[in-house]
C-alpha cells in the first residue's frame, strides 16, 4: 500500500493559458490572423458564439477565421483590431485582409508583375476591393476577371490597352 500525503499543492491556472483547447493547441506566438484570434478569445474566457458577436460575424465565420481556412475582409479589419487591441495585420508575415478566395490566387510572385493578371490581381488588392467590385468598376464579368488573374486566359490585345488605361487612371 502507498503512503498517502497530507500535503497538497494549489497552482490558480486563470493566468494560464492552456496549451490545447479541444485537441487544438493554442498558439503562445501566434503567426497567423485565425491564431491571434484564436489566442485573444482563450485570454478573454469567452465561448465563440461570444466572440462573434462582439465582432458582427457569425461563429461559423469565426470559427472558420481561427482555422485559418477562409480569411477576414478588408472591411472587418477595423472591428479586428479593435477586439484584439492592436493591429494584426501590420506585420507582412501574418498576411492582409483579403477576400475569401483561394490562397493560390491572392498570392503575389514577384514586386514585378509581368502578365496582364497579375497587374489586374496587384493593383485589386492595392485597391482593397474584392473582385465582384473590381470587375463591376472594370465592366467585366467576375468570371472573367478570375480567369484572367489566375492566368487561365488573357484579355485581347485591344482590351488590354483599354484595361491598363483605367488602371494608370487610379
Amino acid at each position: 500500500m502507498l503512503p498517502f500525503c497530507d500535503r497538497r499543492i494549489c497552482i490558480p491556472r486563470s493566468k494560464y493559458l492552456p496549451s490545447h483547447n479541444r485537441g487544438i493547441p493554442v498558439p503562445k506566438q501566434p503567426t497567423t490572423i485565425g491564431g491571434h484570434l484564436r489566442r485573444r478569445r482563450l485570454q478573454l474566457k469567452i465561448l465563440q458564439s461570444e466572440a462573434a458577436r462582439r465582432l458582427g460575424v457569425s461563429a461559423v465565420t469565426l470559427s472558420r477565421w481561427e482555422r485559418d481556412s477562409v480569411c477576414p475582409t478588408w472591411k472587418q479589419q477595423p472591428t479586428i483590431s479593435e477586439y484584439l487591441g492592436y493591429d494584426p495585420f501590420v506585420k507582412p508575415e501574418l498576411g492582409r485582409p483579403k477576400g475569401n478566395e483561394s490562397k493560390v490566387v491572392a498570392f503575389l510572385s514577384s514586386n514585378h508583375p509581368t502578365t496582364i493578371g497579375a497587374i489586374l490581381l496587384k493593383h485589386r488588392l492595392k485597391l482593397r476591393k474584392n473582385r465582384k467590385e473590381f470587375a463591376t468598376e472594370l465592366r467585366v464579368d467576375v468570371k472573367t476577371l478570375h480567369n484572367w488573374e489566375t492566368g487561365k486566359h488573357s484579355p485581347c490585345p485591344n482590351l488590354q490597352k483599354h484595361l491598363l488605361k483605367v488602371l494608370s487612371r487610379h
